[in-house]
């Protein structure tokens, strides 16, 4: 079992995780890439009452999604392509930073109406105070996961979009606790508030919704 899927296990899905859902029409047909165990997979089957065909390079992950009911095809995008015809939403939580050339594997979702991806924000507060201390730590999870080979700001994020040939057609921000609200427990109450208002800094994820561009090649 990776630390994710032991974290979605003791933890149930992640906000970055419940924003995918929120964003994935009810009943598509949905590819998810980098399905790992099939957590986010089997909610929206669940509660989205979505067809969901996995992909999956990890066979010991594709064999625990499977074992939950899941269809998944074992491939590596980045060496195998990706075949997005005929779904109506491909899902990239939690994977494209694991990539080389993130741009590309996106692109090739274009062959499906929508897309949403969810990006870590490396400029979150937590990680700029890591930096100032001058520090960049080698994490098993999280903004410093020693896996990331991409690092992503909300600009960025965007951009990558933009050149994958989509235009960002709705943002949802995951959020995690604001500076000082371990010691002030009414700032959970204006979380919310805080990172719509300053997302750069208090996102911890963004999960945007894609369209392709009609103008892109």
């Amino acid at each position: 079992m990776t630390v994710y899927s032991a974290l979605a296990e003791r933890h149930g899905l992640a906000d970055s995780h419940r924003a995918i859902l929120a964003a994935v029409p009810r009943g598509a047909r949905v590819l998810d890439v980098g399905c790992a165990a099939g957590h986010l997979a089997a909610a929206l089957v669940a509660e989205r009452r979505c067809a969901v065909v996995g992909v999956e390079v990890d066979p010991a992950a594709a064999a625990a999604a499977r074992a939950r009911g899941l269809e998944v095809r074992e491939a590596d995008v980045e060496r195998d392509g990706l075949d997005a015809a005929g779904f109506d939403a491909v899902v990239f939580g939690d994977v494209l930073e694991h990539l080389r050339d993130p741009a590309a594997v996106l692109r090739q979702a274009r062959a499906a109406p929508l897309a949403v991806v969810s990006l870590p924000n490396v400029a979150h507060w937590t990680a700029r105070r890591a930096l100032l201390r001058g520090r960049f730590p080698q994490e098993d999870f999280g903004l410093f996961d020693r896996t990331h080979l991409r690092f992503f700001t909300r600009a960025s994020a965007h951009a990558l979009a933009r050149e994958a040939g989509f235009a960002v057609v709705e943002e949802r921000l995951a959020g995690a606790p604001v500076p000082l609200e371990s010691r002030l427990g009414a700032l959970r109450l204006v979380r919310d508030a805080l990172v719509r208002r300053v997302p750069e800094l208090l996102a911890l994820q963004f999960v945007l919704t894609l369209q392709p561009r009609s103008d892109a090649r």
